[in-house]
């Protein structure tokens, strides 16, 4: 029988090969020529986006303004300085903080880049604009002269490009586009692991309706808290700053943001915390179904190999966390209407 199969087999052969239609015949030119298949049309190029330095003078000014009077933030956190911007506009001085490149990972200090302009995409207020600069070798030592042994350090653990410069990461010390974005805060650390207050923004976010003691104003920010740390996969957050004067949370250490791998157990950790979440800012749904593929590329992988803050393959999981954090917030809105969810 094996024949037969064979020979069956041959004859369907045979009638797909004749259903198939017959190759188009080249066009012809005027002449009769056969005219060659026009290409494609070239794809656009991803391109950055551009910030507005007219309508963005925060970040205009983390871009431009001259630097001076650096002083490190401590050891413990190589890289890491205080910095004085002398401010264009409006005139004067401001308090900054800078992350140097350096040598034994040159590309670090693009994770948390890449946070803050996710935050920035989503529209959550709670990181500090931030912007990458280049500072030549000799503006960092000028602006380290009579510190010697910061001079020492940087002279032998920076990563300095061809051109002779230096990547800087310059993160104003407060929060927001405005005036307020130069505001000096001391603040004060407390744990996201285990601590009175977590325990309290977990009860507002569990609540269905607000609670007596609630602050809209810190419930949002513990929210986007959580959908920033889902999303950029940051599993390892100690810590955030709170701001009692201000009644705000302010996430400033963003390092471990956007890794190569997530612990999928410390991740079902952060997961959970979200579950319980019954109300999300009203806007959080439609950033986040404009936050497709291409936005994201364009956002964080824009023209350039060297232009990229993240890796490629990081935007699957990103896009993968985002359709469940979507398909979360429509079960609740399902379950409890609309303006009953997106209400913060």
């Amino acid at each position: 029988m094996s024949w037969v199969r064979a020979a069956l087999g041959i004859a369907l052969s045979m009638l797909a090969s004749c259903a198939q239609p017959d190759p188009a015949p080249p066009r012809e030119n005027a002449k009769g020529a056969p005219s060659p298949t026009p290409a494609p049309p070239p794809a656009a190029p991803r391109r950055a986006p551009e910030l507005d330095l007219k309508a963005d003078p925060v970040r205009r000014e983390l871009l431009r303004a001259p630097l001076k009077d650096l002083a490190p933030v401590g050891w413990g956190r190589p890289g890491y300085l205080r910095v004085t911007l002398d401010r264009h506009d409006p005139p004067g001085s401001a308090p900054a903080f800078v992350k140097l490149a350096l040598d034994d990972a040159p590309q670090a200090h693009r994770r948390p880049l890449a946070f803050e302009r996710l935050a920035r995409a989503l529209g959550m207020r709670v990181v500090p604009a931030t912007a990458l600069r280049r500072i030549s070798t000799g503006e960092l030592g000028a602006m380290l002269e009579g510190q010697p042994d910061l001079q020492a350090y940087f002279k032998a653990h920076t990563a300095v490009q061809n051109d002779g410069t230096v990547d800087a990461l310059v993160t104003a010390p407060f929060r927001g586009d405005g005036p307020g974005a130069w505001k000096s805060t001391l603040g004060r650390e407390i744990s996201v692991l285990d601590s009175h207050e977590l325990k309290r923004w977990e009860r507002w976010a569990a609540s269905p309706d607000p609670a007596p003691d609630e602050s809209p104003e810190l419930l949002r920010d513990y929210v986007e808290m959580l959908v920033l740390d889902y999303l950029s996969g940051n599993v390892l957050r100690r810590s955030v700053t709170v701001d009692d004067e201000g009644g705000a949370l302010l996430l400033t250490d963003n390092d471990t943001a956007f890794p190569l791998k997530v612990d999928p157990r410390a991740e079902a950790r952060i997961l959970k915390h979200l579950r319980a979440v019954m109300r999300f800012p009203r806007s959080l749904r439609e950033v986040l179904l404009r936050l497709d593929r291409p936005r994201a590329r364009a956002l964080f992988l824009p023209e350039g190999f060297d232009t990229w803050i993240v890796p490629p393959r990081t935007l699957i999981d990103l896009d993968e966390r985002r359709a469940g954090l979507l398909t979360l917030i429509e079960a609740r809105i399902a379950e409890r209407g609309e303006a009953n969810v997106l209400c913060l």
